[in-house]
């Protein structure tokens, strides 16, 4: 008859809610990061020097917009690159 109480017992210990699942906030992400940078905005280059300065300028815009993406990938993935 013990046997039966302590099976009982077992079982009813079983049905109950489900455990809690804690779950982390999602992360925040400056709006700094999300907005584009600027590359060549002049007008059409027509000889070489201002083609080297919207060079210049695509360069610093692509660097800019490579620095913002890893910035964001650190902040979404702290453990770091998988």
């Amino acid at each position: 008859m013990r046997l039966y109480l302590l099976c009982c017992v077992l079982l009813l210990s079983a049905c109950g809610p489900d455990p809690l699942v804690v779950m982390a906030p999602p992360l925040q992400v400056p709006a700094d990061l999300l907005r584009g940078c600027a590359g060549w905005t002049g007008p059409v280059p027509r000889n070489e020097g201002q083609w080297a300065d919207a060079a210049w300028a695509e360069m610093r815009g692509r660097y800019c917009a490579n620095g913002r993406i890893e910035t964001i990938a650190e902040i979404l993935n702290p453990s770091g690159p998988r």
